[in-house]
C-alpha cells in the first residue's frame, strides 16, 4: 500500500470516530478503488438524515485525499477527463519546490519508474537532485500506455519523453513512438506534459537512450535500427523540416547497443554537433555528426575514437558522451576485466581521441563490478559529472546477478553518492 493510501485511510478512520457509535446504520459497502481515479462523493437531493454525519466524515477524508493527490502524482492517463490543476490547464500536475542542489548541479532530474516490462514504464518521476525526493509524477496520456525513454535540455526545465501505445502493431518487430514535452515551471509550481508537433516514429527501438534533446531544447535526435542499417532523425521542434541520416556502418556496426551504456546520443552546446556511440561485436566507436552540414549519410560522420574489443580491454565506451563545450569525450573504463577492482572515469580529446587524463578512480572489492557504469550528465567542460556506477557497499554478486547501482557526482578526483536517487532508474538531467 502506498503512503498516499495510508494517509487517506487514516484520515477516514479519524473522521469516522467523530460519529457516535450506534447513531447510524451500517453504511453500504464502498466500491473497489480503481487505480488512477479519484473517488467522487455521491451527489443528489433528498438524502436521509442518517447520511449527514457519515457524509461529514467522508468530506474530511475526501478533502485530505484531494490535497494529497494534487501535491503528489496526478494521473494524466487514467482519468476520463484531462487532468487539471488550479490553473485549469490540461496535462498539468503540481510540482513541489526543489531544495537547492549542490553547487554546479541542476536542481531537477526525471527518471522512468520500473514498469511491467523491461524498458517500459507507466510513470515518469521528477525528483530533486539534492535529496532524491519525488516532486511530481506524470503518466502517458491515452492511447499511450508506457514511457520508453527520456532526455533533457540544458535549462533543467525542459524534458522530452518517448511513449508507446498500449497496443503495438502486430508481429512486425517494430514499435510506434510518440514524443511529449515536459516543462517544469517552479515559479508556478507546475509540470506540464504536452505532445510535440511531430508525427509518431516507427522503428526498432534501441534499448538505452536512443533520444537526445539539444541543449537549447529546439531539436530532438532519435536513433533507430532497421536491421543492420542505422538511422538518426533530427526533428526541429519549432516546426522546421526533419533531417534523416542513414548508413550501414563498416563491420556490422550499428548506432547504439542494448548491452552497454545509456548514452547512445549526446549533443554539444553548439546545437549542431551530435556524438553517437556505434557498436559491433569487436569494438565500440564514437562518431561526431555535423547536423548542419549537407548530406544524408551517417558514413560522413567523423570517427572520433575506437575502443577495440571492450570485453577484453575493459573499455566500457557505450557510456561515452561529448562534453557540452565539444572538446572532450567522457567514458567509463574497467582497466582489468579479469580482476575488476576499479572503474576509471576518463576523458579523451573530441578532436583525435587522444587520452587526456583520469577524472576519478573508483575502487571496489574483487569481482564486485557487475553492472554497467554510465556518464549521465556533464558540466560544460567535463570537470563535474553525474554518473551511475556499481554500489560501493554491495557484496560481489552471485550467479551472475547484477550488483545494485547508485548515482553520484565526480568532481575534484572524488566520487560522492547522491542520496535518495534510485540507481536502477537512470535519471536524466
Amino acid at each position: 500500500m502506498s503512503t498516499t493510501e495510508d494517509r487517506v485511510r487514516a484520515a477516514t478512520r479519524a473522521a469516522a470516530q467523530t460519529v457516535a457509535p450506534g447513531s447510524t446504520p451500517p453504511p453500504p459497502p464502498l466500491p473497489a478503488r480503481r487505480r488512477g481515479r479519484a473517488a467522487h462523493p455521491r451527489r443528489g437531493r433528498g438524502w436521509p438524515g442518517w447520511v449527514a454525519p457519515l457524509a461529514a466524515a467522508a468530506a474530511v477524508a475526501a478533502a485530505i485525499a484531494t490535497s494529497v493527490v494534487v501535491s503528489g502524482a496526478l494521473s494524466l492517463g487514467h482519468a476520463r477527463r484531462p487532468a487539471h490543476t488550479a490553473a485549469g490547464r490540461p496535462g498539468t500536475v503540481a510540482l513541489h519546490p526543489a531544495p537547492t542542489a549542490p553547487a554546479g548541479l541542476p536542481a531537477y532530474n526525471v527518471a522512468l519508474a520500473p514498469g511491467p516490462l523491461a524498458g517500459q514504464s507507466t510513470r515518469a518521476v521528477v525528483r530533486a537532485t539534492a535529496t532524491g525526493a519525488a516532486l511530481a509524477t506524470v503518466r502517458p496520456p491515452r492511447p499511450y500506455g508506457t514511457f520508453t525513454g527520456v532526455t533533457g535540455a540544458a535549462d533543467d526545465r525542459t524534458f522530452v519523453l518517448a511513449a508507446q501505445p498500449r497496443q503495438q502493431p502486430a508481429a512486425s518487430g517494430r514499435v510506434l513512438m510518440k514524443f511529449f514535452r515536459l516543462r517544469l515551471d517552479p515559479a508556478a509550481g507546475t509540470a506540464r506534459l504536452a505532445g510535440l508537433p511531430i508525427p509518431p516514429v516507427s522503428g526498432k527501438w534501441l534499448q538505452g537512450a536512443g533520444i537526445a534533446l539539444s541543449p537549447d531544447g529546439g531539436k530532438l535526435a532519435v536513433a533507430l535500427s532497421t536491421g543492420r542499417r542505422s538511422v538518426i532523425d533530427v526533428f526541429d521542434l519549432a516546426g522546421g523540416p526533419v533531417r534523416e541520416w542513414k548508413a550501414q556502418l563498416p563491420g556490422g556496426t550499428v548506432v547504439g547497443t542494448d548491452l552497454v551504456g545509456a548514452n547512445t546520443l549526446s549533443w554539444a552546446a553548439d546545437g549542431r554537433t551530435l556524438a553517437f556511440d556505434a557498436w559491433s561485436p569487436a569494438r565500440v566507436q564514437v562518431y561526431a555528426l555535423d547536423t548542419a552540414a549537407p548530406g544524408t549519410s551517417l558514413s560522413a560522420s567523423r570517427l572520433v575514437m575506437t575502443f577495440p574489443d571492450w570485453a577484453t580491454t575493459g573499455s566500457v565506451s557505450g557510456s561515452a558522451i561529448i562534453t557540452p563545450d565539444g572538446t572532450k569525450i567522457i567514458a567509463m573504463e574497467v582497466p582489468s576485466p579479469r580482476t575488476a577492482t576499479e572503474i576509471r572515469v576518463r576523458q579523451f580529446s573530441a578532436t583525435n581521441g587522444r587520452p587526456l587524463g583520469i577524472l576519478a578512480t573508483i575502487h571496489y572489492r574483487k569481482g564486485a563490478i557487475t553492472g554497467w557504469p554510465d556518464v549521465l550528465w556533464s558540466n560544460p567542460s567535463g570537470s563535474q559529472l553525474i554518473i551511475s556506477t556499481t554500489r560501493l557497499s554491495a557484496a560481489p554478486s552471485k550467479n551472475g546477478d547484477l550488483t545494485p547501482e547508485e548515482i553520484g557526482t565526480v568532481s575534484g578526483g572524488r566520487f560522492a553518492p547522491l542520496p535518495g536517487i534510485p540507481g536502477s532508474q537512470r535519471p536524466v538531467w
